[in-house]
């Protein structure tokens, strides 16, 4: 099982969330340890030079765990403010980042419960962060909630920001779009792809300018399941994975073309391990290691 996974930044180390949190050896396919701190981890990530394992579960609670021996190193203790985004770790893996569905974003220390900064965002939940491939731009996602006497809430938007967050003022994008998921930013910070909807007309992967948020690519309609609507970058920026209903498709960066599919009843996450022709393919069931070069010939299957 593998509802969320994530790489290491050498490729060497992956790590899939079920009921337990289990790393594996990606060279030999050999798991490294297995732990199980609380119930249900729902995000987790690698610091940059892959010594630290960073956990959040659906409680909002964050560990801190050693991915060799599964042992916790720091339990932040912060189960109060509730799920929100995933984890993340700064460029030098001494601070961590998260934010929640009440929109605060927070930058605290890894083994200390140390908050450095904190933003407000009133109103809005705070559905997603993602960074480059050297963690210097990283990209939020906003989704404004619901007032009182509103029929619709109002749009959501985009921002990036430079390390360290919350210092310098923020890039705003604009999409004007009804809602926006899984915003992720491409490896080298010139582009970010998302699903976008448009009430009563559809759902379409799109990739859009980073600088401007001029739309470059758009894909065919369509269609989500009940797992999510993850998106994933190849390392080299040529490519992009996405979670879709009862598949895992695969598109061409540069128009957003199907370049090839996996068929899996319960898909729900997509990792392109870096520096390796191979991409981890998470699901409710199982998790499978494919090489993408099968991906496009369509010989790739999940167990």
């Amino acid at each position: 099982m593998g509802y969320a996974i994530c790489c290491s930044d050498d490729g060497r180390k992956l790590a899939c969330l079920g009921r337990r949190v289990n790393v594996f050896d990606i060279t030999s396919r050999q798991k490294i340890s297995t732990t199980h701190p609380f119930p249900h981890p729902s995000h987790a990530a690698f610091s940059p030079d892959g010594k630290i394992l960073v956990v959040k579960f659906t409680s909002g609670r964050i560990v801190v765990l050693d991915p060799a021996t599964g042992n916790m190193m720091h339990d932040h203790k912060n189960q109060r403010e509730g799920e929100g985004s995933e984890v993340l770790s700064s460029p030098d893996g001494h601070d961590l980042i998260d934010a929640s569905w009440d929109g605060v974003i927070k930058v605290r220390k890894s083994f200390e419960r140390t908050v450095v900064t904190q933003q407000q965002f009133e109103g809005e939940m705070i559905k997603r962060i993602s960074h480059d491939s050297v963690r210097r731009t990283w990209l939020i996602e906003h989704r404004p909630k619901l007032r009182l006497g509103e029929n619709w809430p109002r749009s959501p938007y985009l921002t990036l920001q430079k390390w360290p967050i919350g210092k310098r003022k923020p890039k705003v994008l604009t999409p004007d779009l009804d809602i926006i998921g899984s915003a992720t930013l491409s490896p080298d910070a010139s582009r970010v792809c998302f699903v976008c909807t448009r009430r009563r007309l559809g759902r379409w992967v799109q990739i859009a300018r980073a600088s401007d948020g001029n739309v470059l690519a758009t894909s065919e309609e369509i269609r989500i399941g009940g797992t999510g609507c993850g998106l994933a970058w190849s390392s080299d920026g040529k490519y992009v994975g996405s979670v879709q209903s009862r598949r895992f498709v695969f598109y061409r960066a540069s128009d957003l073309s199907v370049v090839g599919e996996v068929p899996c009843t319960y898909p729900s996450s997509i990792c392109f391990l870096p520096g390796r022709d191979q991409v981890a393919l998470g699901s409710w069931r199982v998790s499978a290691l494919v090489e993408f070069a099968d991906i496009m010939t369509g010989n790739a299957k999940m167990p």
